[in-house]
Parts: structure tokens; C-alpha cells; sequence
């Protein structure tokens, strides 16, 4: 932190990146990171944008935030340690006031964030984000899924690569040149590898 920010009291907020994102995104609160990386592994999940808009005063919304252009639509991410409880009348008006900007709700909460297997699956295969993958060991993964999912152990077998397999594949899932099966089961030899769709 810079000086003048520690007197104001100001905190400079991290960054989130993925190849699905437009720009980089600030994070103000770890919630918020870890639904983005849950997101961007998330196969529906087309890009991650960030949008600056107003706030709106009745019904009290904010249309200022991250929106994730999903197959099923465009979707305003709100994350919260609880989600707000709110009327029935007070949620058609919040539905209501975002369809009018081409947008819907999704409201996320600790609990729903937090979610095992898949929190911990998702961290630790961003962890992985910055593991290279030399282009040979690309190329033997991507011929390998030719013939469809395969398990990490079975691609293993079939690459003879180089590296880390489990950090390879975890790379490039973050990269969204894979897919990886993590909302069910632990990640580990056993995760069903899918290669994407072009």
C-alpha cells in the first residue's frame, strides 16, 4: 500500500483474471474471488464481465458490479456472508428493474460459495493457474481427449507427458482449453478431464 492510502484508509483492492474476463476485476472481499473462480470454471459461464451503472433507489439495487454472460442469459453476481431476505414484491421489483438493462439476479451466499467439494476443488486448481504446459504436453493432452473424458490417471497413461499431469490439466482448465469434473468429488487421479468444445 501506498502511504496516502494507509492515512485515508483506503484498501487496494486485488484483481481477479481468467481468460473468460474482459478486463481485470477489483475484489474487494474473498467471497467475491472465490465465486469468480468457480465461475470461470464453470462450462456456462461464456465471459466474466465487470459493469460500472448506477443505483437505482426503488427497488435498491446497484447495477454496478460483475455480470456473467451465461448460455442461459446475462446475470448481475451479488455475493453476500447471508443472503438479503427480501418480500416477494420487493424481489419482482429487483427482477423487474434489472431485466430493464438486459439483466437477471444471481445471489450467492457463504454458505452456497463455500460448498464442498467444490470450493476446495476450485481453489486448488487455480492454484495451479500459472503452471506452464509446454506446447508438446498440450498437444498429447488435446489428442489424447479426441477420444472423449478420460480420468487424470488415464490421461496420464495415454500422454507419457512431461510434467505434472494434475497441475497441467489444472492449468489449462483455467486457461478453459479443458473442463474439469470438480462439483462431485474430491479433485485427484479420478477427476474426469473433458476437453472443450470448440
Amino acid at each position: 500500500m501506498r502511504p496516502t492510502q494507509i492515512r485515508r484508509g483506503l484498501a487496494v483492492p486485488s484483481l481477479f483474471v481468467s481468460c473468460k474476463s474482459e478486463i481485470a476485476i477489483p475484489i474487494r472481499q474473498p467471497l467475491l474471488r472465490y465465486a469468480l473462480e468457480q465461475a470461470a470454471l464453470e462450462p456456462s459461464v461464456r465471459t466474466i464481465r465487470y459493469r460500472t451503472g448506477p443505483d437505482i433507489e426503488c427497488p435498491h439495487v446497484s447495477l454496478h458490479g460483475v455480470v456473467l454472460d451465461r448460455v442461459d442469459g446475462n446475470f448481475l453476481l451479488q455475493v453476500f456472508d447471508h443472503r438479503p431476505e427480501r418480500s416477494k414484491d420487493e424481489l419482482a421489483r429487483v427482477r423487474f428493474a434489472l431485466e430493464c438493462h438486459g439483466l437477471r439476479l444471481l445471489e450467492r451466499d457463504a454458505k452456497d460459495i463455500r460448498r464442498e467439494p467444490l470450493f476446495s476443488n476450485a481453489r486448488a486448481v487455480w492454484s495451479h493457474a500459472k503452471c506452464r504446459v509446454s506446447l508438446p504436453d498440450r498437444l498429447r493432452i488435446a489428442i489424447a481427449l479426441e477420444d472423449g473424458p478420460q480420468s487424470i490417471v488415464e490421461l496420464e497413461e495415454r500422454t507419457r507427458s512431461t510434467c505434472d499431469i494434475l497441475a497441467a490439466v489444472c492449468a489449462l482448465a483455467c486457461e478453459d482449453v479443458v473442463r474439469l469434473n470438480i462439483d462431485v468429488v474430491p479433485l485427484g487421479p479420478r477427476t474426469t478431464v473433458i476437453g472443450s468444445i470448440p
